[in-house]
């Protein structure tokens, strides 16, 4: 889903100019101001934003926290995930300065829903990261019927998920609410295209907002500033 632009503001919640173009990414100071009120997510905080629901890779007690919003039918979602993901997880996630968590911002379609309802049914079984990992190495065109709920069945099947047990978490929109309210979350801190970011440090200050496809560069930057 092509939509890079600014991240918006939500109550108390200011997010300074952020600037993306399609072919280029350039940033400025992605500060926000992190002032307590009674919204549903302020303040932002890794207690408040990730729940024992939430997928998470790393330490839980890492330095930062990088949350990202995403779809698993967004072509530009997919490109993080295959081609800045990875660099993330070798240089901070692994040496235990970063954490990584997801949160469903399924606005594609409605086979995005369907897939983000199947990655928590595969999270049951302790296999998130490896079927987010196998939708976006295979990724379809978007609204194609690639991840059908036949095909994400067939999906869970192949990497060797229990069939009983995922079929019947999916049939039966076991985690419809925990999607939703992902996609409402995302609405309120006005995020509006994918992927979207928050970074997050463990003592709650100047958490920061990306909207876009940045490279690594523009990660590494931010988590390097903040660790030091």
């Amino acid at each position: 889903m092509k939509k890079p632009l600014i991240v918006g503001v939500i109550v108390s919640v200011v997010i300074t100019a952020i600037v993306v173009s399609t072919t280029s990414f350039t940033t400025e100071d992605t500060n926000i101001e992190n002032s307590g009120t009674g919204s549903l997510i302020s303040p932002l905080s890794f207690s408040n934003l990730v729940t024992s629901d939430t997928p998470l890779k790393g330490d839980p007690s890492a330095p930062i926290t990088l949350i990202e919003f995403g779809d698993f039918q967004c072509p530009n979602c997919g490109r993080f995930a295959r081609d800045t993901s990875p660099q993330i997880e070798s240089s901070y996630v692994e040496s235990g300065q970063v954490s990584m968590a997801f949160k469903h911002f399924s606005v594609i379609g409605p086979d995005s829903k369907t897939a983000a309802m199947a990655s928590q049914c595969a999270n049951e079984q302790g296999m998130f990261w490896e079927f987010h990992d196998e939708l976006y190495g295979n990724q379809g065109p978007e609204n194609s019927g690639w991840v059908s709920k036949v095909n994400l069945k067939q999906i869970a099947l192949n990497m060797g998920l229990d069939k009983q047990s995922f079929d019947s978490c999916l049939d039966s929109n076991k985690y419809q609410s925990l999607v939703e309210n992902d996609l409402n979350l995302a609405k309120q801190i006005q995020f509006t295209g994918t992927p979207s970011f928050l970074i997050l440090k463990n003592d709650g200050s100047k958490p920061q907002a990306l909207t876009g496809a940045y490279p690594y560069a523009t990660f590494q930057k931010i988590f390097d500033e903040s660790l030091n």
